[in-house]
């Protein structure tokens, strides 16, 4: 079963605008979403600090504002190791039920409405796989994210099939990022004030509210029955 299967209209009711620009759009695009799924990947299963170095002015070739991402990127690759594990445990892996802010999508909803065979839909129909390492949560924040970067890189090198890309990536950020992100963002602020990866959930809601925007923005739909599920 395809990830679009009574999920998403065929390709033919929806139209990528001319600003859309994929050659100028689709890289920066791509790497910013890599910077995200760095910044919010566990630190105890890898150390992200060196890639997202190289992410540092990605944001500044984006089509639109996608707030400080250079900030806690910097902030990130100068941090101490064992300081982000403990911040990061104590926020997302640790606590008698359950951690205080989960950091997977799933849990985060109340496990409602199938939400991880809906998102492993959306990895097999575009062909994502994850190693066996992370297999056992597709719906983790920074698996959602690395998935939006593999959608953009794609964006980028299919010219034959882009539109499948373009429009895999605004479903998939509407249906398993948009819809929990501001939750997630808001119960991070609320147990860890200020702490570092409250700053860090702030910038992904911000970053993906704003892509999400500009990528709508970017589509046009055509015909009776267009955007209809």
């Amino acid at each position: 079963m395809s990830a679009s299967a009574g999920k998403r209209p065929p390709a033919a009711t929806r139209t990528v605008l001319p600003e859309r620009a994929p050659e100028a759009t689709a890289a920066a695009r791509c790497l910013c979403y890599a910077a995200l799924s760095e910044l919010a990947s566990s630190p105890h299963d890898v150390d992200a600090r060196e890639a997202a170095a190289t992410r540092i002015g990605a944001a500044g070739a984006l089509p639109f504002d996608a707030g400080p991402l250079d900030d806690p990127l910097g902030e990130f690759v100068a941090a101490d190791a064992d300081a982000l594990r403990a911040e990061y445990s104590g926020l997302f892996e640790v606590g008698s039920q359950g951690p205080p802010v989960p950091i997977r999508e799933d849990l985060q909803t109340g496990q409602k409405g199938g939400t991880r065979e809906d998102i492993v839909r959306f990895y097999d129909y575009f062909g994502y796989r994850l190693g066996d390492r992370f297999a056992w949560a597709p719906d983790h924040l920074s698996v959602e994210l690395e998935f939006m970067h593999y959608l953009c890189f794609h964006e980028a090198q299919e010219e034959d099939d882009r539109l499948s890309w373009q429009l895999g990536q605004a479903d998939f950020a509407a249906r398993h990022l948009a819809n929990w992100l501001p939750a997630l963002a808001a119960a991070t602020a609320r147990a860890a004030p200020g702490a570092f990866y409250a700053r860090v959930m702030e910038t992904v809601r911000d970053f993906v509210l704003a892509d999400l925007a500009w990528q709508e923005s970017t589509l046009r739909a055509d015909g009776e029955g267009a955007g209809r599920g």
